[in-house]
């Protein structure tokens, strides 16, 4: 997922710094005059001189540090699947797993299907929260985060408690 962001990145980079090298080029040299058909015609005057190079990097670079900006953000902030994450203890649930979460104490109902999940660990989750057909709270696994090992016996008493 990074590599493919990376790639996106770099190939929005070249197209803006190709993009200002052509505007660079029509500006750059200076001494065109004005492009007005007759006397009194307002048109371009280019400075004395022209641009100097400094002025058409400064400009390339602008404009890709901005488009990496709006990638960056566009990226961790995607509107159509918010990411959530969790931590807390697994648990086997008769349709899987379980896990309540340590900062809000509610439980859900895990849907992972290429995750390796197993009871009784501690683990940090990402992915998605949502409500089943029953109202019931689920979280659509994306990947396991980290695995902390084995629950501590305080935690497990504390999940079995929450989950009362």
């Amino acid at each position: 997922m990074r590599s493919h962001f990376l790639v996106r990145l770099t190939q929005g980079m070249v197209l803006y710094v190709a993009i200002s090298a052509t505007a660079f080029a029509q500006y750059g040299g200076g001494g065109m005059g004005a492009t007005g058909s007759g006397a009194g015609t307002a048109g371009y005057t280019p400075p004395k001189g022209g641009y100097s190079a400094g002025t058409g990097i400064a400009i390339g670079a602008a404009v890709a540090a901005a488009v990496g900006v709006v990638l960056l953000v566009r990226h961790r902030h995607h509107a159509t699947q918010p990411h959530a994450s969790l931590v807390g203890c697994t648990q086997s649930a008769p349709s899987g797993f379980s896990v309540t979460n340590e900062k809000d104490q509610q439980t859900y109902l895990l849907v992972a299907d290429n995750a390796d999940l197993k009871a009784g660990e501690r683990v940090q989750l990402s992915g998605q929260k949502t409500k089943d057909g029953s109202g019931s709270r689920t979280f659509l696994v994306q990947n396991i985060v980290e695995d902390y090992g084995a629950c501590s016996p305080g935690s497990v008493s504390n999940v079995l408690a929450a989950s009362r």
